[in-house]
């Protein structure tokens, strides 16, 4: 079983996904102050309350699991593993200074 991880940092490189199969997906990096960054993913609900609500910039906790590479996946696949988004809060609105 595998257990849940709460994370916090700042979101960066956000991509949002359209899949007509699935509906919306998204991923961005989890910028932490001296740790390394996280890839992060969303998807079902999650993912619709991410593109409504977050952004760039955007001061997070996030909790979910990791999910390593697939054991299945090719040599010449680039993932590596990725933090799979249960559920996220903003911590810090981020405004433009005038």
């Amino acid at each position: 079983m595998m257990q849940e991880h709460s994370l916090i940092g700042r979101i960066t490189r956000s991509q949002i996904f359209k899949v007509p199969e699935f509906g919306t997906r998204a991923s961005f990096s989890l910028e932490r102050p001296g740790q390394v960054p996280v890839t992060c993913s969303v998807a079902g609900d999650v993912a619709r309350e991410f593109v409504t609500y977050y952004g760039e910039g955007d001061f997070v906790t996030v909790n979910g699991l990791y999910q390593p590479r697939p054991s299945t996946a090719s040599p010449k696949c680039p993932w590596a593993g990725r933090f799979r988004v249960c559920a996220l809060r903003v911590l810090e609105e981020t405004g433009t200074a005038a």
